[in-house]
């Protein structure tokens, strides 16, 4: 609830959206065919996923 959203990707089955909490990025996979969150977790900056968010975003 006190993070700040930051940008939505497609990424397989799901949209995943970012999130900005305290300097750490969230990332939260909704599933459009299940209608459900299916995971809730901490994305490291060197993880290869933030390669999709790039382009999106700035990074500092």
């Amino acid at each position: 609830m006190e993070g700040s959203f930051v940008v939505a990707i497609r990424y397989y089955g799901h949209k995943v959206n970012l999130y900005l909490l305290e300097n750490e990025y969230i990332e939260v996979f909704y599933n459009h065919k299940l209608d459900k969150i299916d995971k809730i977790d901490f994305l490291p900056r060197d993880h290869t996923r933030m390669k999709f968010y790039l382009d999106q975003i700035r990074i500092a």
